[in-house]
């Protein structure tokens, strides 16, 4: 596919119903009216990686979020001398989307196992488009609570007896 000028380098289009199809699926964009999904669409392109290139970099910006096409990533947090590595992702893992919503940092680092094409949203285009329809916004930051909640729930249930012992209790208490 040719790159359109105003996509970052890299960055191709990508089909449009496609888009549209992954898009209306994202828990995160539940419930998000069609006309502002299929701006989205639009303005979302593919972008690929060869294995080994980094998509982000731990305590970088997070300026996009990806959602794997093909390939395999890997995700990794680096604390002190210590690296966490998480469960490899492929096709159909969604990512970085908190990073739409207000300045983050990356967490994790995420690397390209194999060759892998993504979908990318980039944050200006994503907050540009919620500037033109701000009704999404409550929408939006409901399904992000939402998320936060299911999984508190489930990280306190899997650690309650650490969790009382340093009365480290989550978010949701925020």
């Amino acid at each position: 596919m040719s790159l359109s000028t105003d996509q970052p380098q890299g960055l191709k289009s990508c089909g449009f119903n496609e888009c549209l199809d992954i898009l209306r699926e994202l828990p995160v964009f539940s419930g998000v009216p069609l006309d502002v999904i299929k701006v989205l669409a639009y303005l979302s392109g593919r972008e690929t990686f060869d294995a080994g290139e980094a998509l982000c970099e731990q305590g970088e910006a997070l300026d996009r979020c990806f959602y794997v096409l093909s390939g395999e990533v890997a995700m990794d947090r680096r604390i002190g001398d210590c690296a966490v590595t998480l469960p490899r992702r492929g096709p159909g893992q969604f990512f970085g989307g908190l990073g739409l919503l207000a300045p983050a940092k990356a967490l994790f680092s995420v690397h390209a196992v194999a060759d892998a094409e993504c979908l990318v949203l980039t944050k200006e285009k994503f907050q540009k488009t919620a500037e033109r329809f701000p009704d999404v916004w409550p929408k939006i930051l409901g399904n992000v609570v939402g998320h936060v909640f299911r999984w508190e729930e489930a990280f306190l249930a899997a650690h309650a007896k650490e969790c009382a012992e340093t009365g480290e209790m989550g978010l949701s208490l925020f």
